[in-house]
């Protein structure tokens, strides 16, 4: 059975709406779950993306680049801008990724140097770890890895 349809003019590969629309959605997840856990000596806080720590407004970037990604199947005249979309999804998931590695290795290390001397700031007291929203974020960037892959191989 096909999965391709025709609407007028315009074909509609079923598939692919269903992938980008997939990572559609687990970008807007990414954007609005909290991503690292900030757990303080009496409270915890939760950082996400869209948060100066992180991305700050440049995170609104990561659902508008998946958003532009399924226009490029519904709308020919994008369907030739679909690699570069690819690229520029990759790129800010990347930046997110590798944002929010660098905001938790730096709070093991400070972890690490606490132990050799005494704290010296309320900072130092802080623990990083990841949340509940981490995972859409990495499920995001192995779909833009996979759906870039594909699109480059066509």
């Amino acid at each position: 059975m096909s999965r391709v349809r025709r609407i007028g003019a315009t074909r509609l590969d079923l598939n692919e709406i269903m992938k980008r629309g997939g990572l559609a959605v687990l970008s807007v997840l990414a954007v609005l779950l909290p991503i690292l856990k900030i757990s303080f000596t009496s409270e915890t806080d939760d950082v996400v993306l869209g948060d100066f720590q992180l991305l700050g407004g440049a995170a609104y970037l990561l659902p508008a680049a998946f958003l532009c990604g399924l226009a490029t199947v519904v709308f020919d005249g994008m369907r030739v801008h679909a690699r570069f979309v690819d690229i520029a999804g990759l790129i800010i998931v990347f930046a997110a990724v590798s944002r929010a590695a660098y905001s938790l290795g730096s709070s093991l290390r400070q972890d690490a140097a606490a132990v050799d001397a005494p704290a010296q700031s309320l900072d130092q007291l802080a623990q990083v770890s990841l949340s509940y929203g981490s995972i859409p974020l990495l499920l995001v960037l192995f779909g833009a890895l996979w759906q870039l892959r594909k699109s480059w191989r066509s």
